[in-house]
């Protein structure tokens, strides 16, 4: 393994905060927006996060061109200046387009390369799905890779445990997982599994702390404007704190809620960078625009959470009429 290869594994291993990064784009024409990526890392670092995720399904990767993808990559990558853990995600809708994709990223100074295999078409069998992703891992040229794992959003119901046993056995460069799940079974299985997990929900911050102490790491939304209070999530309880750990647990809860609006769940996580004062414009169609109406549910909500001393001044830098 070459010694690039090893600092990219390090940094993974000791990312605690990622996040996964929107795709902004101009409110009037909707064309991807890059003038303002550089301001948009800028701020991320300011907020204690240690890395980005490029191309996920915050970022809306599968619904662009793979001349989108990589342009969006470069881009990211460029404004990051080796300043945070730059990770792409490579997963698409169909075989070709996901392994050149794949190949093209592993030429770029990236530090790993998320892959997942495509969603609109049943799996007939386990090893159907897993040799799709152990061919997307050997086109990453040794670069570091990470499975996304998404069940409820990629329709899939297959053992996750032996899923990551088997990429283990059959990707060197296999390190570890984006594990956007709820059920606390297999995660506890994958712990001992001495893999990187990287939590995708947020509800799961003070019961990962728990179960990982200071190993816990996340990779969710939120964490585009709500990290600081992920990390006091985590420093209070490592303090020996958890009672104030779960208040703010549950303050962390409480702005999730605010700001989904039933349904449109990846428009109102766009809609919520608004607070930062850096507008990610409309999303990609087919996922719908947020109508007026929604908009000012989801910003009277957080204005009365800050009302009731919610803690979010640190966070919340605009509050939307």
């Amino acid at each position: 393994m070459s010694h690039d290869m090893e600092k990219s594994r390090d940094l993974i291993k000791f990312c605690q905060f990622i996040a996964p990064v929107f795709t902004p784009r101009d409110q009037t024409n909707g064309e991807i927006n890059f003038d303002i990526i550089p301001s948009y890392v800028d701020y991320l670092i300011s907020c204690g996060v240690q890395g980005i995720l490029v191309g996920g399904s915050v970022g809306e990767g599968a619904l662009m061109s793979l001349e989108e993808r990589l342009l969006i990559a470069k881009a990211f990558l460029f404004a990051a200046r080796s300043r945070v853990v730059v990770v792409v995600h490579t997963g698409g809708v169909n075989y070709t387009d996901t392994m050149k994709l794949t190949e093209e990223v592993s030429k770029l100074d990236v530090d790993g390369i998320m892959i997942s295999a495509p969603i609109w078409y049943p799996y007939h069998s386990f090893n159907q799905y897993t040799d799709f992703l152990v061919d997307a891992g050997k086109c990453c040229n040794g670069k570091p890779v990470l499975y996304y794992h998404f069940p409820t959003l990629l329709h899939l119901s297959y053992d996750v445990v032996g899923l990551v046993k088997l990429l283990k056995a059959k990707l060197p460069n296999f390190v570890g997982i984006k594990y956007t799940s709820n059920q606390e079974g297999p995660y506890l299985e994958l712990v001992k599994l001495n893999v990187k997990i990287f939590l995708g929900f947020t509800s799961m911050v003070y019961r990962g702390v728990e179960i990982q102490g200071n190993n816990v790491a996340l990779l969710t939304g939120p964490t585009n404007y709500v990290n600081s209070l992920i990390s006091d999530i985590v420093s209070t309880f490592l303090r020996g704190e958890h009672e104030k750990a779960k208040e703010l647990q549950e303050d962390l809860d409480g702005f999730v809620e605010a700001i989904v609006v039933e349904g449109e769940l990846m428009s109102c996580l766009r809609h919520a960078m608004d607070f930062t004062g850096l507008s990610m414009g409309p999303p990609v169609k087919p996922i719908p625009v947020l109508s007026s109406e929604q908009k000012s549910m989801i910003n009277e909500a957080v204005k009365q959470l800050a009302k009731c001393g919610r803690p979010f001044s640190s966070f919340v830098k605009v509050y939307p009429k």
